[in-house]
């Protein structure tokens, strides 16, 4: 038994710029329009300066990536309320901020505690073995 063929869709090549096509006037292939003739030289117009601040733009802030965790959903929980509970002392816009302001508050300590107060080494990914954990 053959399946029929399929049909192709009425949006196959459609952009959200185009004109809507309906289905009482099929649009047909435009024209082929001559390329315009290449513009004469535009007279070059004097710009003022551009100071330091403007020259040295900083680069857009790259976003940041994403990190997953396993959480118990008492946990999870217990965490949004205490999000929710302090949003307007602490101030917190996202769940993401409230999580990395609490990650770095024990980073903070771990340094102090156990490397004089100094950063540890950065560690890239892939050095922290991944997975479950033997015997759990």
């Amino acid at each position: 038994m053959t399946r029929p063929p399929r049909r192709p869709s009425a949006l196959a090549g459609a952009s959200a710029f185009d004109h809507p096509v309906t289905a009482e006037a099929p649009q047909e292939a435009p024209a082929a329009v001559p390329a315009p003739a290449a513009p004469a030289a535009a007279p070059k117009v004097a710009t003022a300066p551009q100071s330091a601040a403007e020259s040295t733009k900083p680069a857009p802030k790259e976003k940041p990536k994403k990190l997953t965790i396993y959480q118990e959903p008492e946990d999870t929980n217990r965490m949004r309320g205490a999000m929710v509970g302090t949003i307007q002392h602490e101030g917190f816009k996202t769940l993401s901020k409230f999580v990395q302001e609490a990650i770095m508050e024990k980073v903070e300590r771990l340094e102090q505690r156990y490397n004089g107060g100094e950063p540890f080494p950065a560690v890239g990914p892939g050095v922290i073995p991944a997975g479950r954990p033997m015997g759990e």
